[in-house]
Formats: C-alpha cells, structure tokens, sequence
C-alpha cells in the first residue's frame, strides 16, 4: 500500500478581520481571506496527501475554511492550542487520530560550558541558559493507519533566523553587531530547541522502537544545519560492535531529500528563498524502518514531490509575492508500505 504525507506551513493562517501577533490592524481583509483559503485549498487538492503537518496556525477555524467542500473536510484533523495570537502547528490525517500531545517545555535545562583544550583555568563557567519552552509546541500525534499498524507523526516549527534584538531596537534601525548578536540568539534558541526534539525522539524510541516515526515541519534551517542534523541523529562510528551500531541505527532518521537525491541525477531542491539563497527550511524526517540499507526495514520511499513553483526570488524576478500565498514550498512523501495483513515492525539495525 502507499501512503503520502506533507508539511505545509501556511504563512499566518488566520479569519479575517483579526490582528496577529501585537498588530493593531486586521491581518486580512475578508477578500484576502478569501483568496488565501482558496489558495490554500487548490495546494491541498495538488498534494493530495493522505497526513499533513501544518504550521502557523492562528485560528482552527480557518484552517477549517481552507477544507470546505473537499473530502479533507471530515478527515480528523488536530490543532495545538490555538490562542489566535500566536502560531501553532496542527495535523490533518485521512487515518484516524488515535491519540495527541503537545510539548510546550523543553525536556531539560541545557548548560554551556566551553571546551577546555581552549581556555585556561577559571576564564569559563558553566552556566544555563534559561530557556524552558519551545517557541512552538511540539505536536505529537499517534495515527493508525490499520488495525495492526500504527505511526508516530510529529510536527514541528523551530525558532526562525529572525533576530532577537532588546527591547526599542528593530531590523531596521539595529547596528550590524546588534543583527549579529540577535542572530545568534535566535540560533542559540533554535539549536536548544533542536536539542528538545532529539531528547523527545530517543525517549519515544526507548518506548516503542517498533513504531515508525515521521516528523515533518518547518526546521528554519539548511538541512545540513547543525539544527537538521541533531534531530537526524549520526551515524553509528564504525569501530563500534555490531549489537551496538543495531542499537544506535535504530535512532537516526533519514531525510526524504536526501533519498530522493541519491536517485536523482539533479539535487537541488528547495522550498524558501531568502536574499536570492534557495534553501531548504520544510523537510520530512523518517525513522530508520524505512532506511535503504536496513536489511529490516519495512517500507520504502517511492518519491518527494516539491510545490514550490509560488516562491519567487525577488532578486531575479519583479514579480511579487500576493498576499495570499505561502512564503514557503510544500513536500510530498510518497511511502511503500507492505499490505496491511504482512505489516508487523521488526527490530532494526
């Protein structure tokens, strides 16, 4: 059997005639709303996804909108507390929804210390940084596909590149060392994050290591980030024993864009162009169940479909961006599953 899922960051889904964020105006008028549920309703029908993680999400209601009239209209669908204000991340699933979870706290306090092959005695201390939520809850969602197979979905939305800068100073007005510092803690906060989300992972794996475990999302990161690849997990070292490499393999996930790469004569995918640098912030990460060379693996990824023919490159184009499109491209997975009566997860390695 085969199954699609997708990531679809929305870009500030909303009803119309309500503010976001600290707005004093509306963020869409009711013909802007308009345009942005259909538009997004035509991406959903182009996809054609069986799951889809979304993020920014306002308002369940308009994401609601966006289904209408479709066969998506009754599908399950779960939104992580909508608070009309801020962004939250929700999943749509033509299978049921058996059970879901939002982690707003990080699972940890993380401590900085230096290394100390490069500083002497006492010039570095430990000290936490005290971030103690994600900046979007994590989504955690069981979804049975069957009466004997089930998925662990997770969506995610990571902290963005844009600066955290003090209080009275904007992009605009900021000094380049001002951007510079507010960048980094943004990546400060997106590493921690990312961290989060890798601690979140192996406890669900220590769990059930035979449940298979898609996440999808918007990483706000080049795929080889240090942020991606935390979350992906390395590779066991190779002078490591065998039983343990089984052990370890069993954590690490696989990038759809990387599979399809490797089959691909071309790589060069994207789904978001920032100052003419097309990057790959929305990805979809599975568990090693569906890794080529696991020998016990049980599916495989057909394909990765990209609908990103919206996102234009101001640098090149004098076209622009309406209001009611995503700033972002979606992905498509398409996944081989054995037939349901031979779906039974086995150890991995």
């Amino acid at each position: 059997m085969k199954i699609s899922i997708a990531t679809f960051n929305v870009e500030n889904l909303i009803t119309a005639d309500k503010p976001i964020y600290d707005e004093s105006w509306p963020h869409y008028n009711q013909d802007q709303y308009q345009r942005k549920t259909d538009w997004i309703r035509n991406q959903l029908l182009r996809m054609n996804a069986d799951i889809i993680g979304f993020q920014e999400i306002f308002e369940e209601q308009a994401l609601r909108d966006c289904l209408t009239g479709t066969c998506m209209e009754n599908w399950p669908l779960f939104v992580a507390n909508p608070t009309g204000k801020y962004p939250v991340n929700a999943i749509l699933s033509r299978f049921p929804i058996v059970e879901t979870e939002v982690i707003e706290h990080l699972p940890f306090v993380f401590d900085f210390f230096d290394d100390k092959e490069m500083t002497a005695p006492l010039e570095s201390i430990p000290v936490n940084i005290p971030l103690k939520k994600f900046s979007r809850g994590v989504l955690n969602a069981e979804i049975k596909i069957n009466e004997n197979f089930s998925v662990l979905v997770i969506v995610l939305h990571l902290k963005s590149k844009r600066p955290i800068l003090p209080d009275g100073i904007d992009r605009d007005t900021a000094t380049y060392p001002e951007l510079a510092k507010g960048c980094i803690r943004s990546l400060i906060r997106r590493s921690i994050e990312s961290c989060g989300v890798r601690q979140i992972l192996s406890e669900e794996i220590n769990k059930d290591e035979a449940k298979p475990i898609f996440i999808l999302g918007d990483l706000n990161d080049n795929d080889t980030a240090v942020t991606s690849q935390v979350i992906l997990g390395e590779e066991p070292f190779r002078k490591l024993l065998p039983e343990e490499k089984i052990k370890r393999w069993k954590h690490v996930f696989q990038n759809c864009r990387d599979i399809q790469a490797r089959k691909s004569i071309e790589n060069y995918q994207y789904t978001y162009i920032h100052n003419g640098h097309y990057e790959s912030l929305d990805n979809i990460f599975v568990s090693n169940h569906f890794a080529d060379l696991n020998s016990k693996r049980i599916g495989r990824i057909i394909d990765v479909r990209l609908y990103n023919d919206h996102v234009i490159d101001d640098k090149t184009s004098m076209d622009k961006k309406p209001v009611y499109a995503t700033d972002h491209g979606q992905v498509v997975v398409n996944i081989d599953l054995p037939e349901p009566n031979s779906l039974v997860p086995t150890d991995t390695g």
